[in-house]
């Protein structure tokens, strides 16, 4: 079943910052992290295939993959920060076996990445956990790729663009400079919308992931 949009309401969480911060809330950071992402686009494959011609098919989506992503920023204070990197979110994969009018079996994966930049809110909880909110762009790449002769249209296609960026995630200190990081993040509206007949197009769809990872406070 496809999964729906959760509708994020990104509360502010900047109000009255103090003009001396300590040196332990302010500085540079990094982080990894891995998980897993998703992203359903079987009803728009169906779609563009039953416009291509194909009156009866069978079809599948592994629409998740694991994903990682590398991340740097910098905290001003204990609030503020901004913070950005590059995800790769993985690749997906939809296969059709086509009976009529023309027997074929199709399968088109979708690899995407890309760059992001946000504006992070921060509130802190105590002084080892941190509640966050994270908005901002991601400059993304998709590459398509459909393997088959009757209902491919052009099989090797590609996708890039800007797209709104949100999440909300903790942060665990411990050890020092060290720190845990979980969060669950939405890149909106990747790759671009098929055509009727599917010939043109990438599919377009919101990316979701879930990731913990780890970091440092430098």
């Amino acid at each position: 079943m496809k999964s729906k949009q959760t509708a994020f309401v990104l509360a502010t969480l900047v109000a009255g910052f103090s003009a001396s911060v300590p040196a332990a809330d302010t500085g540079f950071y990094g982080y990894l992290s891995a998980g897993q992402s998703q992203s359903d686009r079987k009803d728009e494959a169906d779609r563009a295939l039953t416009g291509a011609g194909a009156t009866a098919f069978t079809s599948s989506m592994d629409d998740a993959d694991t994903a990682w992503k590398i991340q740097a920023g910098y905290r001003f204070n204990k609030n503020l920060a901004i913070e950005g990197g590059y995800a790769k979110l993985g690749e997906l994969a939809y296969r059709a076996v086509i009976t009529a009018p023309a027997a074929e079996t199709g399968v088109v994966t979708l690899d995407i990445d890309g760059w992001n930049l946000d504006v992070v809110g921060r509130l802190p909880f105590n002084d080892s956990l941190t509640g966050f909110a994270k908005v901002g762009a991601f400059v993304y790449s998709l590459d398509y790729q459909c393997t088959g002769t009757v209902y491919c249209g052009t099989a090797s296609r590609s996708a890039s663009g800007t797209s709104l960026h949100y999440g909300l995630g903790v942060d665990y200190a411990f050890a020092g400079n060290w720190f845990a990081r979980a969060e669950y993040e939405v890149f909106t509206k990747v790759g671009d919308s098929m055509s009727a007949d599917g010939a043109t197009g990438t599919s377009q769809e919101d990316v979701r992931l879930g990731s913990v990872g780890i970091g440092y406070q430098f």
